[in-house]
């Protein structure tokens, strides 16, 4: 077994001060080959990646993201993206038809996972730190205006890389077993107790951290007390996507 492997996906932590220091044409290029490794459906590779470098539009998305200061100030920032375009192209000039539905949906939002997953490890394997920003879907008609989004391709999330600021620390996760099934699942009770003990070793987190009183169950009932990002569905219908 490889430890070094599992030291590297062990030690991952968002990062989100970052130097200013961009990253070289020629690293983002291999890692992204890389990360293009990944596993895909039928090999379709439903993906892609904008890289964003023009420095005003940066400095929107940091807006436009809720704020997050990371998304301008990182030494790289990607936008991860489904991607149906080259297929529909590709039947069109075939002489077929492109018959999207919500599989090949799913289909480009999996791939574009897991190529991110490779991505944010290959950039880690070099040193750099990496975060994941949920908050572009905060506004996606504004992103897609800004980066003029061709139709069939659906952002999901960003990403921002550079050399860490300041060092971070990882976050305990639940305990393997809570996630880990064998056989079957386990019963609502039991997924009872695994939140406990959870609850009550990143209660211990935060109180050392100057943040007493928090814990993972009260951070996952805010998150989910009420919808949000409601008009996604029109968003990506509209470029294309079919989730029916």
């Amino acid at each position: 077994m490889n430890e070094e492997v599992l030291r590297l996906l062990g030690n991952h932590r968002s990062v989100r001060k970052f130097k200013s220091q961009e990253l070289p044409d020629s690293l983002i290029e291999a890692c992204v080959a890389a990360a293009q490794m990944a596993a895909t459906s039928s090999n379709v590779q439903a993906y892609s990646i904008l890289q964003v470098k023009d420095p005003a539009k940066r400095a929107r998305l940091a807006e436009r993201t809720g704020g997050q200061a990371q998304v301008k100030e990182a030494g790289a920032f990607f936008v991860l993206c489904a991607e149906q375009r080259r297929h529909r192209l590709l039947a069109q000039d075939q002489g077929s038809s492109y018959e999207a539905n919500l599989e090949t949906y799913l289909v480009g939002v999996i791939d574009a996972s897991l190529f991110a997953q490779n991505l944010v490890i290959a950039f880690e394997g070099h040193g750099l730190g990496t975060c994941c920003i949920g908050g572009l879907r905060d506004d996606l008609h504004a992103v897609s205006e800004l980066l003029q989004i061709p139709q069939d391709i659906f952002p999901l999330f960003g990403l921002c890389v550079g050399e860490p600021l300041d060092p971070s620390e990882t976050k305990p996760r639940l305990a393997t077993s809570s996630v880990l099934a064998i056989d079957r699942f386990p019963s609502d009770e039991e997924v009872r107790a695994q939140i406990t003990e959870y609850d009550e070793r990143m209660g211990q987190y935060y109180a050392e951290r100057n943040l007493a009183g928090r814990n993972w169950s009260g951070g996952v009932k805010r998150k989910f007390a009420k919808a949000t990002r409601e008009a996604l569905h029109g968003y990506y219908e509209g470029q294309g996507a079919r989730l029916r």
